[in-house]
């Protein structure tokens, strides 16, 4: 008798399988949004339960994902709007354009409810968290960081700041409101216009 795959919930490859079908694939996504979203405990969350609420074959999931942190983490992806293109002919217009987006995914209270849920129960399952972080998380900052880093080159920003430290500014304030349940609701563009316009204030290069 054939043995399933392992369902571990921290290690284990990422590589995946050949794709399903575009419905199959965001019923399996979304019924596991479900059970995050209901409080599951991560612990509890099996690739049966997920197969079974998407109303899909074990098989069927194991076939896109080789096992759940795979599928998690992808889930959870599914929350944030694609990584814009940071094409505008300032840092300005650049950082406006990826803190909207920012704001708009911390705007979605059911969206920001998983991911903190999942962020709160890192610390339980820290390979989880840092495979969200990896996969997810960083390849967004990296973008801010690219963004600065050009204002540096270009000088319109002082050579002497930390694109880190400054991309932790920019993002930080909203992800602790996101936390707090106070984000900041109106239109994503006028909000992310405020934020770095104040941030701008402080590290534009002054002229000589």
């Amino acid at each position: 008798m054939p043995t399933e795959p392992p369902e571990p919930l921290d290690g284990g490859p990422t590589r995946r399988g050949r794709p399903r079908s575009a419905d199959a694939e965001q019923a399996i996504l979304q019924a596991a949004l479900d059970l995050l979203s209901e409080g599951t405990d991560l612990g509890a969350i099996s690739i049966n339960a997920i197969a079974a609420r998407a109303g899909a074959g074990k098989n069927t999931v194991y076939r896109r994902w080789p096992n759940k942190d795979a599928l998690l983490v992808d889930a959870l992806a599914s929350l944030n709007q694609p990584i814009p293109e940071v094409t505008g002919k300032t840092v300005r217009e650049n950082l406006i354009r990826v803190l909207s987006v920012t704001v708009t995914r911390l705007q979605d209270t059911r969206a920001t409810q998983i991911i903190n849920g999942v962020m709160a129960a890192g610390m339980k399952y820290p390979q989880l968290r840092q495979r969200y972080y990896a996969d997810v998380i960083e390849p967004r900052r990296e973008v801010l960081r690219q963004v600065l880093r050009s204002g540096i080159a270009n000088g319109e920003l002082r050579p002497d700041i930390d694109p880190d430290i400054i991309g932790s500014m920019l993002t930080g304030s909203l992800i602790l409101r996101s936390i707090e349940g106070t984000v900041p609701q109106g239109l994503p563009e006028e909000i992310a216009t405020g934020l770095a316009d104040t941030i701008l204030h402080g590290i534009s290069r002054k002229p000589d």
